[in-house]
């Protein structure tokens, strides 16, 4: 007996988003489905570049509660209607690194990388249970 198995459609598109993991405290985004390399820059972030390591093709944004509720939360009075700019988030991180991005031209390269791509893509995290929590 031969059995034809049909697949349930066609691969889905990829369609990058920002995404929180609440065990790790983090939120990460990357704009392809393809092979990735994370490069740790500091405590807060990561820049993850595509596999010939020449173009950054996303971020990652560790310690992202204390980021919310101590930077974010009480600026912009969220609530769990709304988004989290990561564009604010990057911000938040930079004004608690301070100085040190002025130390290490690297690390200032790196973090004006993540902000570029949040900025070019708008990039949102839509995750209201983060925000109630």
């Amino acid at each position: 007996m031969t059995e034809t198995i049909m697949a349930a459609g066609a691969p889905s598109e990829h369609r990058p988003k920002a995404v929180y993991f609440h065990d790790s405290d983090c939120v990460e985004y990357v704009k392809e489905d393809a092979f990735v390399i994370y490069d740790r820059v500091d405590e807060f972030l990561t820049l993850i570049h595509d596999r010939t390591q020449k173009f950054v093709v996303g971020f990652k944004l560790k310690g992202f509660k204390f980021i919310l509720t101590k930077a974010l939360k009480p600026s912009y009075r969220l609530n769990d209607e709304q988004f989290v700019s990561l564009v604010s988030a990057i911000e938040a991180i930079a004004q608690i690194v301070g100085d040190q991005l002025f130390e290490d031209e690297e690390r200032a390269r790196c973090y004006q990388a993540a902000l570029k791509i949040a900025a070019n893509d708008n990039v949102y995290l839509h995750d209201a249970g983060l925000l109630a929590a």
